[in-house]
């Protein structure tokens, strides 16, 4: 069985279905791109917004894994060609995306104010989780404790400084320290307050402190 040429003309189905993938998966590939973009803007913060990067780098290399040997048999190369466009077109076009949002100030992680905090610095809240907890249970914690919405990046608007401790910043544990802004209600303040104690996952808690001055 011929596989680089056709011992024959392909037939129109053959045809058609190559065209249409290739078309099709190229348009799926800049539509995914824009959206990645858009989403990576719209992140809070920037250690977050790496993880779109290296989606949108992933996504590419697997793209183009599974175009090229879908792409050298003469049945399939439309839907390698396809693929392989995808992957290189969702990449491009979000670096692209990124490029023209950065410089048109719509990137919401590109004034993140965490860089400008030490473990020194005063902080309105910190906020230790249980020793033993991992990583992931501290973002399932994060996103679903800390972001009240649901949505693991929308803190809510009254928190103008988030920071993640890492276990040798907080004392073996896994913790969090924020600031709230001067112009938050005091009534929201202590609500929040109050939904994050409540749950288990937490060891404790400390008000008005900096990171450096709470010891084991």
């Amino acid at each position: 069985m011929p596989l680089l040429r056709p011992d024959r003309p392909p037939s129109t189905q053959c045809q058609r279905v190559n065209r249409i993938a290739l078309i099709g998966l190229s348009a799926v590939g800049v539509g995914l791109g824009a959206w990645n973009a858009i989403d990576c803007a719209s992140i809070r913060f920037g250690y977050v917004a790496g993880y779109s990067y290296l989606v949108a780098v992933s996504f590419a290399i697997i793209c183009c894994s599974f175009g090229v040997p879908l792409a050298v048999w003469w049945r399939t190369r439309g839907i390698g060609a396809g693929l392989i466009a995808a992957g290189i077109l969702s990449c491009a076009i979000f670096y692209g995306s990124m490029s023209v949002l950065w410089r048109l100030d719509r990137v919401t992680w590109r004034h993140d104010q965490r860089v400008k905090m030490t473990l020194g610095d005063r902080a309105s809240l910190v906020i230790y989780l249980r020793l033993g907890t991992t990583e992931q249970q501290f973002e399932d914690f994060r996103s679903s404790v800390l972001a009240p919405a649901g949505r693991e990046n929308d803190l809510p608007s009254f928190v103008g400084v988030y920071w993640r401790l890492a276990p040798d910043q907080a004392n073996g544990h896994w913790g969090v320290a924020l600031t709230f802004k001067d112009e938050a209600r005091p009534e929201e303040i202590t609500g929040y307050i109050e939904s994050i104690k409540r749950d288990s996952r937490v060891d404790n808690m400390y008000l008005d402190v900096a990171p450096d001055a709470i010891h084991p």
